[in-house]
């Protein structure tokens, strides 16, 4: 599959194709895949947890966290295209069309997933977690891959991202060595 995608990539001018091939790539696989196998164990807090991922692009990780849940899996995202696309690939996923900063329901879910911080300024981080209620699972994603201008808020080590997220207790920190970067990875509750 992989192999198709490159091909298409290499064929394809159009940017939201393009778009749609990298959300699925090698990198963020591995990304999605390590965050699942390291937070499972921690959904079993809830009966029934209710799960949200913010900026969650077309809903990739949304879809593999259904397994985790009776409820449909929230993935929002500010870009209007991931909903109309998202819904199409991951029928089962709960779309909304909101920026971080102006998704006013985070109360409302017992899990909040964000993979996206270094697109993000450290205040909205902050925002989103102090908007969550006390309890919430937290688990957040960063890397130290400078080199794409719209990583705005990398960091250069996973303490230095942990100690950025004013969390109340962090239960699991972790670095994925990928090809070109690391991706940091803090789980914890507020």
């Amino acid at each position: 599959m992989e192999n198709i995608l490159k091909v298409i990539d290499s064929i394809t001018n159009d940017r939201q194709v393009k778009s749609i091939i990298n959300s699925v790539n090698n990198n963020q696989e591995q990304s999605k895949n390590w965050l699942i196998d390291k937070s499972k164990e921690y959904f079993s807090f809830f009966d029934n947890p209710k799960i949200c991922v913010a900026a969650g692009w077309y809903g990739n990780l949304a879809n593999k966290l259904k397994d985790f849940t009776n409820e449909k899996v929230m993935s929002f995202d500010k870009d209007l295209n991931t909903k109309f696309i998202g819904s199409k690939l991951y029928n089962d996923v709960w779309f909304k069309v909101v920026s971080i900063e102006e998704f006013d329901k985070y109360r409302k879910f017992d899990v909040v997933i964000c993979t996206s911080c270094e697109h993000l300024e450290q205040k909205v981080i902050n925002d989103m977690v102090s908007k969550c209620k006390k309890g919430t699972l937290l688990i957040l994603q960063s890397n130290d891959y400078k080199e794409i201008d719209d990583h705005i808020n990398c960091y250069s080590n996973i303490i230095d991202f942990e100690m950025s997220l004013n969390l109340e207790k962090v239960l699991y920190k972790g670095v994925l060595k990928l090809k070109k970067f690391n991706r940091f990875m803090v789980i914890g509750i507020k």
